[in-house]
């Protein structure tokens, strides 16, 4: 920690130069890593494909499970998106295979679900700064059930999430991914960043694959890929 501290480079941010931890940093350099591996041939892929998993189930258990709260699955959703994104554009699109218009959908897709995760996690922060706010309250004041943990009362049906370290209204579960509890105050912005997502994670996967291997028609003008053997010859298809 001392060796990180001394690699901190000084900036024009307000408050000074921002620590990153070492966690957080991990998924910068291990998503393009296992995506270059897993490009090396067929056998690659489905070892990478099932090895990630237990991989990232492995660091959880054995050391980020530790950790009060962790930026590593919040930073590996940001590389994925970012990764997928400059591939997309950098080597699927020159093709011109695809259409602007099915390039301008996926875009709008991508920045939809983006914009939602940005404001699910904006209106879920904003609910921990008012509970933080609000544990300088006396035990009696309030209304609702007195909590435990924060010891101060609560609202009916308020759940308190230890890693978010308050207590939070209609709470669903907090969403590693996005690194914030889903509650009433963001589930409408979640579902529309997971609607968002979904489609732009589909949609954009049959256009790269339909573009870079030989499909064929499945219905009208749907096109599904058919043979992808060839693109392993070509490492920025692959």
């Amino acid at each position: 920690m001392t060796v990180w501290e001394r690699m901190r480079n000084p900036c024009g941010w307000k408050g000074g130069a921002k620590q990153i931890s070492v966690d957080a940093m991990i998924p910068l350099f291990a998503v393009p890593l296992l995506a270059v591996i897993a490009a090396q041939s067929v056998l690659c892929t489905i070892v990478i494909f099932l090895a990630t998993p237990i991989l990232v189930y492995y660091l959880h258990h054995n050391f980020l499970r530790f950790l009060l709260r962790t930026k590593f699955f919040l930073m590996w959703t940001i590389t994925s998106v970012l990764m997928l994104m400059i591939v997309f554009e950098v080597s699927v699109v020159p093709l011109l295979e695809i259409l602007p218009e099915e390039n301008l959908f996926f875009i709008i897709c991508v920045v939809g679900g983006i914009c939602c995760g940005s404001k699910t996690r904006l209106n879920a922060d904003h609910v921990a700064q008012e509970g933080a706010t609000e544990q300088g309250l006396e035990l009696g004041e309030g209304s609702g059930e007195l909590c435990v943990t924060c010891r101060r009362r609560a609202p009916p049906k308020a759940y308190h999430c230890r890693m978010c370290q308050t207590c939070i209204l209609n709470r669903e579960y907090h969403c590693k991914w996005l690194d914030c509890c889903i509650g009433s105050s963001n589930l409408r912005w979640y579902l529309g960043c997971l609607l968002f997502s979904a489609i732009a994670f589909i949609y954009g996967s049959n256009l790269t694959m339909t573009s870079v291997c030989h499909p064929f028609i499945l219905i009208g003008t749907v096109l599904l890929p058919d043979n992808c053997s060839d693109v392993y010859h070509q490492l920025e298809y692959v």
